[in-house]
C-alpha cells in the first residue's frame, strides 16, 4: 500500500478487528467463516503497512479463539 498514513492505516486495521467481533457475535451458520476471512484481512493489511508487531498479537489471538470454538 504505497503512501498509505500509518494512522489511518492502524485506524482501518481497528475496524477491520471490531468487524470481525461483531460478525462473531450476529451469529448466522458462517460466521465463523466470516470473522477469519475479516481477520485474515486486517492482519494481511496491517502486515502490508508494517504495522503487523502491533496487531499480529491481538489478530492472532482471536483467530485461535475461531479454531477453537468452531472446532
Amino acid at each position: 500500500m504505497p503512501d498509505i498514513d500509518p494512522d489511518q492505516a492502524a485506524e482501518r486495521v481497528q475496524k477491520l478487528i471490531i468487524v470481525g467481533d461483531n460478525r462473531l457475535k450476529q451469529g448466522g451458520d458462517d460466521k465463523y467463516a466470516k470473522a477469519r476471512g475479516t481477520y485474515e484481512q486486517a492482519l494481511r493489511m496491517a502486515e502490508d503497512v508494517g504495522l503487523g508487531y502491533r496487531f499480529r498479537p491481538f489478530i492472532e489471538r482471536r483467530l485461535e479463539s475461531i479454531e477453537h470454538l468452531s472446532g
